[in-house]
């Protein structure tokens, strides 16, 4: 049930929107019918909103169960990379298991170690101590970008391995610079980035969040 309440954050987080049965199963990688019980759960615990043949939303005591998973979650993804040595596409599945089982002594030790990150290593927020969650610029997905446009990527919202690691193989990581050259007619985005000229997808081109220069 945390993963769903998560899972239901992490999409509410990136459209604003309210959360399907559908958009959450593929979230999880699980069936439908899973999440309608799932659903029922969550609704008794008073942690969604649910009303009959609608999307759900997380109330307020939902939204700050999924608040402390995820700072746990960004703030453990950020001690992995920074400092054990692992690769920016590893750490999701790892962290998953982790948050759910540590303090809050300890993800607020964690945060002092850390010099209190704002982001972790996807450019994702990092919620405080008291689950306030840092103001980010305007920022758009790449792939509505214009074409001769500079922009700075700040946030990578894909969490499989492989996606990440190509990001990181073709210079596309929180931080880097890039400018949009032209869109195919076939629908890839070419971005010139500092290691070369990608070719992106645009469902992957819409993973990646911007901001202007």
């Amino acid at each position: 049930m945390e993963d769903a309440v998560v899972g239901i954050y992490r999409l509410q987080e990136t459209t604003g929107e309210r959360v399907s049965t559908s958009e959450l199963a593929a979230e999880l990688d699980v069936e439908p019918p899973s999440v309608s019980s799932i659903f029922s759960r969550l609704t008794d615990r008073g942690l969604i909103d649910r009303e009959p043949h609608r999307p759900v939303a997380l109330t307020e005591s939902g939204r700050e169960v999924a608040l402390r998973l995820v700072r746990n979650h960004r703030l453990l993804e950020t001690f992995l990379v920074e400092c054990l040595g692992y690769g920016w596409g590893e750490v999701h599945d790892e962290c998953d298991r982790l948050e759910h089982h540590v303090s809050r002594r300890f993800t607020t030790s964690l945060e002092s170690f850390l010099s209190n990150p704002k982001a972790d290593p996807h450019g994702d927020p990092i919620p405080d101590a008291n689950l306030d969650v840092p103001t980010e610029r305007e920022m758009v997905h790449l792939d509505t970008v214009d074409e001769d446009t500079t922009v700075t990527i700040q946030r990578i919202l894909a969490g499989d391995r492989e996606t990440l690691e190509y990001l990181a193989s073709r210079g596309l990581e929180p931080g880097d610079t890039i400018t949009v050259e032209e869109r195919t007619p076939i629908g890839l985005l070419v971005v010139s980035t500092a290691t070369g000229q990608p070719r992106l997808p645009t469902e992957t081109a819409r993973q990646i969040i911007c901001s202007s220069k």
